[in-house]
């Protein structure tokens, strides 16, 4: 059988001969031109007929650090996502009359993060996400939910973040610091199990969600502490030049209507570090949390700043105190790229993103340098019990492309009990090297 694209060449040789019968030497020489110039179109026709025989859907596949395969139509999406963060940390802890304590020193190295995993789009409006954590020698299930898109609002059910702190929602792979604010840890942030719904505009975010304990806990018991949040984020348009950020959060976890015994703790800003900052523990009914966010962005210029009260309700036999524990702590921090990068930030999300390096050092360039200074403090003391920790920190980050990032941080840190004597002055060290895709 002729296939139609020869027979549409075999037609055309025939009309040339038909009705050209005393073509002249160049005329035939333009007309086997022609035919040449017509036997290639269809050699190529031919090509992508057969590529499209042999992929119908059409797959694209574009490089975000690594490939993402989505159909012609963008109805599916699927792209692998991981990170790796090797840490290295020194830490020097000296006590109330300055002498340095030998068994808290640190001097050492530690893989901080190791993650795969996948995300991906169905049918347009079905999002999901699944990765999971190798950090020292355990596996863990960090984000796994599915996530339904009914405009003008979204449906996430799985383990997420609930909503809580501009520093907490900030993906790790794009705060400024190697370690997020203290209060985000002393408070005990984290994902949990639960539903959540979501709506969002181009300059603003509103979120809520009720969640249980996480996976790798009790979650199956009847006694999960129940958590609800909720979250909101507006970012007004001022200029071209300059975004600004504000938002608040709120959430009220309690252990399914009964007492616990409850406290608070935090290291200094190292992983490896010891935790020399802690509160009493009381018998509790009710965690209530409230957290304010500010920031602003400037071409190379970015400030930042967060303040956030837990409020502890005590139970009805608790006797070491009469009034409900109220812990507080927040952070205020710059940075600035000397390369003129801008630190990326989305109003729809209501999170920093990923910062676009303008010459990357695969490409012959410098990559981006940025410079950081930060204040820290969590207070846990509520009256005679607990301590205050008060952290300077510092920071260079070496952006060699949009993926790969050096950090390096000193912090000096000073630990005051509760009645505003120096108990510990700590000096630490951090520098890590991350690659994400």
């Amino acid at each position: 059988m002729i296939k139609p694209v020869s027979g549409l060449l075999a037609a055309t040789i025939f009309y040339s001969m038909a009705f050209v019968p005393m073509a002249s030497a160049q005329t035939l020489q333009d007309l086997k031109a022609q035919i040449n110039q017509l036997s290639k179109k269809v050699s190529e026709l031919e090509k992508k007929q057969a590529a499209k025989a042999e992929n119908p859907q059409n797959l694209k596949i574009k490089w975000k650090g690594a490939p993402e395969f989505s159909s012609a139509d963008g109805k599916f999406k699927m792209k692998i996502r991981g990170r790796l963060f090797f840490d290295y940390g020194s830490v020097s802890v000296k006590d109330g009359a300055g002498t340095t304590i030998p068994a808290d020193k640190i001097n050492g190295v530690e893989i901080r993060t190791a993650r795969i995993g996948v995300e991906g789009v169905l049918f347009s409006n079905i999002k999901y996400k699944f990765e999971a954590d190798f950090e020292g020698n355990k596996t863990t299930a960090k984000d796994a939910y599915i996530e339904y898109h009914f405009k003008p609002v979204s449906i996430r059910v799985g383990q997420f973040k609930h909503m809580t702190s501009l520093e907490e929602q900030t993906s790790s792979r794009y705060i400024t610091f190697m370690e997020r604010a203290s209060f985000t840890d002393a408070f005990k942030f984290s994902r949990r199990m639960g539903v959540a719904v979501s709506s969002h505009g181009k300059n603003w975010t509103a979120s809520a969600g009720y969640f249980f304990e996480g996976f790798g806990t009790a979650n199956k018991s009847a006694n999960d502490r129940n958590l609800f949040a909720a979250r909101v984020t507006y970012s007004p348009l001022l200029s071209s030049a300059m975004k600004v950020h504000l938002g608040a959060s709120f959430f009220s976890r309690d252990n399914n209507g009964k007492d616990y015994l409850h406290g608070y703790s935090q290291r200094p800003h190292n992983h490896q570090s010891g935790k020399f900052v802690t509160s009493q523990k009381f018998d509790i009914t009710r965690e209530t949390f409230y957290g304010v966010e500010l920031a602003s962005i400037m071409g190379p210029f970015s400030a930042q700043a967060e303040w956030g009260w837990m409020k502890n309700s005590l139970a009805a036999g608790e006797m070491l105190t009469s009034t409900d524990p109220t812990y507080n702590g927040g952070y205020i921090s710059f940075s600035y790229f000397v390369t003129g990068e801008t630190r990326s930030y989305s109003g729809k999300k209501g999170a920093f993103g990923r910062t676009k390096v303008l010459s990357p050092v695969n490409e012959g360039g410098v990559g981006a340098w940025q410079i950081a200074a930060r204040y820290d403090v969590i207070d846990l003391v509520h009256e005679n019990f607990g301590e205050k920790q008060d952290t300077y920190l510092f920071g260079v980050n070496w952006l060699l492309n949009s993926h790969t990032r050096i950090m390096a941080n000193y912090s000096r840190s000073t630990i005051n009990n509760s009645s505003g004597i120096r108990d510990n002055k700590i000096d630490a060290f951090g520098a890590r090297f991350q690659v994400d895709w």
